[in-house]
């Protein structure tokens, strides 16, 4: 997986990339959650069957161990990932609330939030502080170089959940595992201020901003509100201001609309002072080359120092296929990638013609 990952991100020329596996039910797996597997995508929660139905459920959330689910192949992972790449590892892990959603169930979780707040309360206790705050501890020991956490929380968004949820729960027990651990801990992967109005819409980023110390936004809520809306909200709270789109933007196309798009987020995320950066949240795994390429171009190129809306841009040349990719690397493997899986890969034949 660590080769994968690291050749994928030089084959798209992706300036950055995090090391993170399927971050919303590893911790739930740990904790006895069923996990579907899947030959085509990640795996995920069987929600027909959650592990918390009801209160008398809540001694089941422990960590049990670095022998339970796939925290010994999560370790090994972030090994190969420093060996490869010789750079120290920042995971993305879950969040208390999403993690509540795969251990508890969405619709369950909302509703008990609003009628039931104390047993909502008693669960997150017991997920922040004997499930992730020894399972994080643990991992972090054994990870060399692994200074701080990103945890997601796309299950946090509204209208999933109103302010007030995010506010009482969300951020509350984020801010609880914050101080619980001994290395920095920061929450991504929140969005849907498109759908809040006025005073809610502001309480809404002030959150964000304290969880993450930045303003992070992504479509659709950029096309319903417009990048400089919120770049003057990050200008004001003078904190760094990233932005992505939709992917399925990414995999329809055409190339000419996605890199006018770029231009047009990029130009205008990057009027202010503070830091401005663009993230490609989630690539979906048909999404063509061509389409990915034109996108990190017209980043890099309105992105410059200097450059406007006049600045002449050009489509990248189509890109080699990843199989020729994989031929070239495999006779200059500076990295010294085993390989192992690439008779079991769909792109074994390709690479023998």
């Amino acid at each position: 997986m660590a080769e994968c990952t690291l050749l994928v991100w030089e084959y798209t020329g992706l300036d950055f990339i995090e090391a993170n596996m399927d971050i919303y039910d590893f911790e739930a797996e740990n904790a006895g959650a069923r996990i579907n597997y899947y030959r085509d995508h990640l795996p995920d929660i069987n929600r027909s069957d959650f592990l918390i139905k009801d209160e008398k459920d809540l001694d089941k959330i422990k960590f049990r161990g670095l022998e339970s689910g796939r925290c010994r192949y999560f370790i090994d992972y972030c090994h190969a990932w420093t060996e490869y790449s010789g750079l120290d590892i920042f995971p993305v892990l879950c969040a208390p609330w999403s993690l509540a959603v795969n251990l508890y169930g969405l619709e369950n979780l909302v509703v008990a939030a609003i009628t039931e707040p104390d047993f909502v309360h008693e669960m997150f206790r017991r997920i922040v502080y004997d499930l992730q705050v020894p399972m994080y501890k643990a991992l972090t020991a054994e990870i060399p170089g692994c200074t701080s956490i990103k945890l997601a929380d796309a299950w946090c968004s509204p209208p999933v959940v109103s302010v007030e949820i995010l506010r009482d729960f969300g951020a509350a027990w984020l801010f609880r595992l914050r101080e619980a651990m001994e290395i920095p801990v920061v929450n991504m992967g929140i969005w849907g201020s498109s759908y809040l109005k006025g005073a809610n819409k502001d309480e809404f980023h002030d959150i964000i901003n304290r969880m993450l110390g930045m303003i992070v936004v992504w479509d659709p809520d950029l096309e319903r509100d417009g990048v400089s809306y919120y770049r003057r909200f990050a200008t004001k709270l003078g904190v760094p201001f990233i932005t992505g789109f939709s992917t399925t933007v990414l995999l329809e196309g055409p190339a000419e609309a996605i890199a006018a798009r770029a231009k047009k987020y990029t130009l205008e995320g990057k009027e202010g002072p503070s830091p401005y950066m663009f993230l490609f949240n989630n690539i979906g795994p048909r999404t063509p080359i061509d389409h990915i390429r034109a996108a990190i171009a017209a980043v890099k190129t309105y992105g410059a120092p200097g450059a406007t809306e006049a600045t002449p841009f050009r489509l990248p040349e189509p890109a080699e296929s990843f199989g020729g990719f994989l031929k070239k690397k495999l006779r200059d493997n500076a990295e010294g990638y085993r390989f192992e899986w690439l008779e079991k890969s769909g792109w074994a034949d390709e690479v023998k013609r």
